[in-house]
């Protein structure tokens, strides 16, 4: 294997989407004012997935390759039997999924159902531990009670929990504690997500109007949430992230804030689209932009055509061409500019500028690899492993719905290895390919064939090694 090429593809090259998050309803118990979905207020219930549409569209979704579906909402307990449905049609197509969901509907026998059925992830909402905050937020009344016991009962029968808390202005204060009450009920994640303002609800630049800008917080207030985070991963262990990516360039320490430095934007990467429950195609979830219908187009068509511009940079703010972390960041959220100045590729409103980052990010957390590697020690590629052959690139899924890309010739090696159960070395692999190697096994692509006891510190939901500057010359990108 050589190591000489020049990068040769990009996100565009990807051919269809590596996860797809499914609205299998509109219907949704509570509504929280930074609810993304603009149909809230107009259709509200009006549309759902039924039996023969989810059978069709997760039949769509495996003939195009997808690895990992998010089953959503709405509520996706409030239509539960066409849930049941969805999963048993997705283990069927050996596809991965969890669920999004606020957990309000949720108790021990149809978490039971569902753990049975698969399940073993949810995604749930978590405004605040302050009662009266958190109805106050979901305008709807004892949520907070509701959602911790739904938490319970997903512990109770294995399935895991990540927590996500969208911070505005009226929860700020709360980071620290809802996290550590997060930890203490066995959850495994917890996300600190900043708002991304609905544009049907005109929040953009009059600050005067309280009402109006509830969900922008000040610069400084959004680096205290991100600090209230990693306290209370520092002090219980629970691991950290966003759903949201922030830019690298305002997180500046990117060792400090390296749990925040993974996410980017899905969208941008390829790794993901969104199904509405009326069958409508968007790229980002907070979207309004509609590019075809799934009962009606070909996602890989409308994948290649309509949602490219989500891939060939044609997203990237102008002030951000020529920072080395453009593949990584992708100029923060775009939906969050388009809020604030009406448009797509422009500023983020936390973007600094690449002279802001006093400190670069590396996952490699443990030098001793380094030996191992030079010791000519052996690795392997673990069963749970998929790869999906694109016409210019190779998709290698880790789990669930963390992928990354990697060129052709790399992807053979790796799926010949795993196929055929090999174990290999730095020899076979490459000697001119060892941070490359390092950077596989620290994001969970490989595995060493003996203990080495170190600790894999897998940052970001969407975070692809292979994209890092470090990387540029080893991967090839």
């Amino acid at each position: 294997m050589t190591d000489n090429i020049k990068q040769t593809y990009t996100a565009a090259d990807i051919e269809s989407p590596t996860g797809v998050n499914i609205e299998l309803t509109e219907l949704c118990n509570v509504k929280c004012k930074h609810c993304y979905n603009p149909w809230r207020d107009e259709s509200m219930g009006v549309n759902q997935l039924n039996v023969l549409k989810i059978k069709k569209i997760i039949s769509k979704l495996s003939d195009a390759g997808v690895f990992h579906v998010i089953l959503s909402g709405g509520e996706p307990l409030s239509n539960y039997e066409i849930l049941k449905e969805a999963m048993k049609f997705l283990k069927m197509h050996k596809m991965t999924f969890s669920m999004n969901t606020n957990l309000i509907l949720a108790n021990d026998q149809n978490m039971s159902e569902l753990r049975a059925l698969g399940l073993e992830h949810c995604l749930t909402s978590i405004p605040s531990i302050d009662a009266k905050e958190n109805d106050e937020i979901m305008q709807s009344k004892g949520t907070l009670k509701k959602i911790l016991n739904g938490i319970k009962a997903c512990r109770s029968n294995d399935i895991r929990v990540s927590a996500n808390m969208v911070v505005t202005k009226s929860n700020k204060h709360r980071v620290y504690e809802t996290g550590k009450m997060m930890a203490e009920l066995g959850c495994t994640k917890f996300f600190v997500t900043r708002a991304v303002p609905p544009i049907y609800s005109s929040v953009a630049k009059d600050s005067e109007n309280e009402s109006r800008d509830e969900l922008i917080l000040s610069k400084e207030d959004v680096k205290k949430s991100l600090d209230d985070a990693i306290k209370v991963k520092n002090e219980y262990g629970i691991s950290i992230g966003s759903l949201i990516s922030y830019p690298l360039c305002f997180l500046g320490d990117l060792k400090k804030y390296s749990d925040f430095v993974g996410r980017g934007c899905p969208s941008q990467r390829g790794g993901i689209v969104n199904i509405n429950a009326n069958g409508e195609l968007h790229t980002c979830v907070h979207e309004e932009e509609s590019y075809g219908n799934i009962f009606k187009h070909s996602l890989k068509e409308i994948y290649s055509t309509k949602m490219k511009k989500w891939r060939d940079g044609s997203m990237h703010y102008e002030g951000c061409k020529g920072c080395e972390y453009l593949q990584v960041c992708h100029s923060g959220c775009q939906m969050t500019a388009n809020a604030v100045n009406g448009t797509t590729a422009s500023k983020d409103p936390l973007y600094q500028g690449y002279s802001a980052i006093t400190n670069h990010f590396d996952l490699i957390v443990d030098d001793k690899i380094y030996d191992y590697i030079e010791k000519k020690g052996k690795f392997f590629v673990p069963e749970r492993v998929r790869f999906r052959e694109d016409t210019k690139v190779t998709l290698v899924n880790i789990r669930w719905g963390n992928y990354i890309t990697v060129s052709k010739d790399i992807g053979k090696f790796l799926k010949n290895a795993h196929q055929n159960n090999l174990k290999f070395d730095i020899q076979s692999f490459g000697f001119d390919r060892k941070e490359f190697l390092a950077n596989l096994f620290f994001k969970d692509v490989i595995e060493s064939e003996v203990n080495l006891n170190l600790t894999k510190v897998i940052t970001g939901l969407s975070y692809d090694s292979m994209y890092l500057p470090k990387n540029k010359n080893t991967s090839n990108l």
